[in-house]
């Protein structure tokens, strides 16, 4: 008997202290602090980084040839916070004469050309308007059709001399997808010697 009430004591003493032991334990809170994923990541910006593109030009008119010619560009733009876009381009490709040469030369068919240009233009949601200004290096060429990498090696190891012209235009942008846009230039060439057969150049 003593040992069973020894034990039912025991017992009694063991639940006694964990009530306790329980009663001493904060109170859960109701709701519990929503968990954070941390730092949200930046936003995507399709006007910011390297691009790539390719562009055509035409052109026909009552007092000069016709023609068409091409180029190949690779650049790269950086957009800030408040819409502003800079950027820096190289390009090289081959452009059609837009007058007739001087003293009746006709073998050159047009020029091969090749260099570089930055641009500052103003973000306006899909729609980007720039400012363009670089150099290029022009040689008149005999062939119509060429590649911007036949073009670079037209203009560095060519046959004849090799012109600088400065170039400034404008232009736009339209973004059309994520990872494709379309745009269009306006440019004016500065030729050193206004008897160059490289004058103007067709941009």
């Amino acid at each position: 008997m003593r040992i069973a009430a020894s034990f039912g004591s025991l017992l009694l003493g063991c639940l006694t202290v964990g009530a306790a032991a329980a009663a001493d334990l904060p109170t859960a809170p109701s709701t519990y602090p929503a968990l954070s994923s941390g730092p949200a990541a930046p936003e995507w910006n399709p006007w910011s980084g390297l691009y790539a593109g390719a562009g055509v030009t035409a052109w026909s008119g009552g007092h000069g040839k016709g023609g068409a010619g091409g180029e190949g560009y690779i650049g790269y733009d950086h957009a800030f916070a408040n819409g502003v876009v800079v950027g820096v381009r190289a390009e090289s490709g081959y452009g059609p004469f837009l007058w007739s040469t001087p003293r009746g030369f006709s073998q050159f068919t047009g020029t091969a050309y090749a260099g570089g240009e930055a641009t500052v233009g103003y973000r306006m949601g899909q729609l980007t308007p720039y400012l363009l200004a670089g150099v290029d290096f022009a040689r008149p060429t005999a062939f119509s059709g060429s590649s911007p990498l036949d073009a670079v090696n037209t203009v560095f190891s060519g046959p004849g001399a090799v012109q600088a012209v400065g170039t400034v235009g404008m232009g736009f942008t339209y973004q059309v997808a994520p990872n494709f846009a379309v745009g269009m230039e306006a440019r004016m060439v500065r030729v050193n010697n206004p008897n160059s057969l490289l004058a103007p150049l067709p941009y």
